[in-house]
């Protein structure tokens, strides 16, 4: 009885050794990558306090980079200078694609809702009341595009608004211009520009900050329902660090987190928090995004026809393995 409470004892200490020691592991130093929508100021501004929050509850120094430019943010997660990352639902497909970084969690909004719109818009005194009267005027108006990173400034419409009627927006608008969600809103409040992309996200913090400026454009078409952006870890992070940063953030603004500040999530794009979320909520972002690829290529005035078919295996090969990939996420 003494040898087996003796060997108990021997066992539970090396359990208890091997625990600190995985504690040990965890990275003292982590840096988290958030992509811009407005401007890289304005984005730090409002994470800081979830991030201060982020750094006492993980107990580590936490360095943020912030860019408008989302392929930053990707390279950063690529090259391991970037452990965890708020990215586009369509810079993360690339990301998870890579396999060295997963979706741990979703952005869950004030009312509940898991997704939002993307949108054209106009100015308020623009003779433009709907998309079809864009469409009934090829070469008369002025757009201001999303940048090609961007689910909702440029995957999204240019597949339902633009593909789906069969229309490129090269043949359709006079000249376009590439921006980003606040570019494109100021130049529609300010009558620079006929239409441009942005998001009901976007809107509804214009509305709620600026009503005057909010009443200047007009909304003329609206996309189906986005899932809202993902938040990612590198995969190669010791677990007890996934476990603590996931455990962060799917319990913030929630009474289980007593450091929550929900007045700091509302002031991004007015969330109520967080859930888990795995790789699997890329799915229809895949499914975009092989579209768009498979019309450009068919497009491709550059390409012979052998080329084209070449391409378009190999696209399509290369899809079907990531949606095998995505749809596994989601009974894991």
């Amino acid at each position: 009885m003494k040898r087996l409470l003796k060997t108990a004892l021997v066992l539970c200490s090396m359990l208890a050794s091997c625990a600190f020691a995985k504690d040990d592991d965890a990275p003292r130093k982590i840096t988290i990558g958030l992509i811009a929508t407005t401007t890289a100021e304005d984005t730090q501004k409002r994470w800081q306090p979830v991030i201060d929050d982020f750094a006492k509850y993980t107990k580590m120094e936490v360095r943020t980079v912030v860019s408008t430019n989302y392929s930053d943010i990707l390279a950063g997660l690529k090259s391991n200078t970037i452990q965890v990352a708020w990215l586009s639902s369509k810079i993360a497909l690339e990301a998870v694609e890579d396999n060295q970084s997963t979706i741990f969690a979703q952005m869950v909004k004030k009312d509940g809702s898991h997704g939002y719109n993307s949108v054209l818009i106009t100015p308020a005194k623009s003779p433009i009341k709907s998309f079809e009267d864009i469409l009934a005027n090829k070469g008369v108006y002025s757009f201001y595009d999303g940048d090609k990173s961007s689910t909702s400034g440029y995957l999204v419409p240019a597949y339902y608004a633009f593909a789906k009627n069969k229309v490129e927006p090269e043949r359709l608008f006079r000249n376009i211009t590439v921006g980003n969600h606040k570019k494109n809103l100021q130049a529609v409040i300010a009558g620079q520009v006929d239409v441009a992309t942005n998001n009901t996200e976007e809107l509804e913090r214009l509305k709620k900050e600026s009503p005057e400026q909010f009443s200047k454009l007009r909304v003329v078409w609206s996309s189906p329902l986005i899932p809202n952006d993902p938040l990612l870890y590198r995969k190669d992070l010791p677990a007890a660090s996934k476990a603590r940063i996931e455990d962060f953030f799917v319990t913030y603004g929630k009474p289980k987190n007593p450091a929550s500040q929900p007045d700091v999530l509302q002031n991004i794009l007015d969330l109520s928090g967080f859930q888990h979320s795995t790789d699997a909520q890329l799915k229809p972002i895949a499914d975009l995004t092989m579209f768009g690829l498979l019309r450009n290529n068919m497009y491709d005035s550059k390409l012979s026809t052998a080329q084209k078919q070449k391409a378009f295996e190999e696209i399509t090969a290369r899809f079907g393995k990531l949606s095998m990939a995505l749809e596994m996420a989601r009974i894991r």
